[in-house]
């Protein structure tokens, strides 16, 4: 397969790993001023004001809408579509195969505008809300409704500065969960039983000590609930946490390799992620708004695992191959 904008190791990455990063999706300039226009949502929508700090009083502000102002249609850049449709195939985004040459792509949302969220704690791997995305759909593993996860930033987001922690490896370990349902999950469901099936996935998320494992995929709190033992400081535990799931690599029971990471970026970059790769939002300790979206890229079909022609496979279907395969 030919790749407009994705070099080949990158796209071993993203077969690989679950993720790749685009810098420089679209123009900074453009991100920036998307950002502006989202500081007055903000503004409309709470007390919070750009020009007055003592305003950031909520830790987070939702904004649950997609805009498509003159500034985020700029940022429907050529190479953050060509990239797109590098991993899913091209002429296969159903938005932009909708639009043809037009390319009028579909706008940004929705927004978790992270401020401050848990800084008042020690930083570290949450415990609560892990999830891929996609509780709109019934899930399948070959499910066309998300295509990829797409983490587009309109902030420079470094470290303990809000970006949404991954479990590199995690898309392997739903692609081949989701094999064993042909009939197809719904997505809480399907998240609580994977939680407790899994050994990593059982400690990551604490699903062997609850029994509520529905999960609304959202944005939920990353330390909601997390207990501190007797002797034992919510320090340690943070350490402790960081170390067993960012520190070293897990080979699980099928020979995955997986591993926390805490994304990153700049205004105008794009993180690329598989639809089955585990994530959740994080802790704001620095002092700097995080603006980014979550966007889907969905096909125009169902995936297709069994292609005749084995050049016509897309790295998101050889992905997913490769874990069904992989012994």
């Amino acid at each position: 397969m030919t790749y407009k904008v994705l070099t080949e190791e990158q796209v071993e990455h993203f077969i690989e790993k679950g993720w790749v990063k685009l810098a420089g999706a679209y123009a900074r300039q453009d991100a920036l001023e998307a950002q502006a226009f989202l500081w007055t949502e903000v503004e409309k929508r709470s007390g919070v004001r750009k020009d007055d700090r003592a305003t950031w009083t909520e830790p987070l502000v939702q904004i649950n809408e997609t805009f498509l102002t003159p500034a985020f249609a700029r940022c429907n850049t050529g190479r953050l579509g060509d990239a797109i449709e590098d991993l899913i195939g091209h002429g296969r985004w159903a938005n932009r195969t909708v639009y043809g040459e037009t390319e009028k792509l579909s706008g940004f949302g929705w927004w978790p505008v992270n401020f401050a969220l848990d800084a008042d704690k020690p930083w570290t791997v949450p415990q609560r809300g892990w999830h891929w995305d996609g509780i709109h759909f019934k899930h399948f593993v070959d499910s066309p409704e998300q295509g990829l996860l797409c983490l587009c930033l309109f902030s420079d987001v470094g470290h303990q500065g809000g970006g949404t922690f991954i479990v590199e490896g995690s898309h392997k370990v739903v692609a081949r969960f989701l094999e064993g349902y042909p009939e197809g999950l719904e997505l809480g469901d399907a998240i609580g039983m994977l939680n407790r099936q899994h050994p990593y996935l059982r400690e990551l998320t604490g699903a062997d000590a609850r029994k509520d494992e529905a999960v609304d995929a959202t944005h939920a709190d990353p330390m909601q609930d997390e207990g501190t033992p007797d002797g034992i400081t919510a320090d340690k535990i943070a350490q402790a946490r960081i170390a067993t799931f960012m520190n070293e690599d897990y080979i699980d029971a099928d020979g995955f390799t997986l591993r926390v990471l805490e994304t990153m970026g700049e205004a105008g970059d794009a993180i690329l992620c598989h639809p089955f790769l585990y994530h959740s939002s994080s802790q704001n300790l620095i002092g700097v708004p995080r603006f980014m979206c979550n966007r889907t890229t969905p096909v125009v079909e169902r995936l297709n695992l069994k292609r005749e022609n084995e050049a016509e496979y897309s790295p998101l279907e050889i992905s997913i191959r490769n874990a069904l395969e992989h012994k």
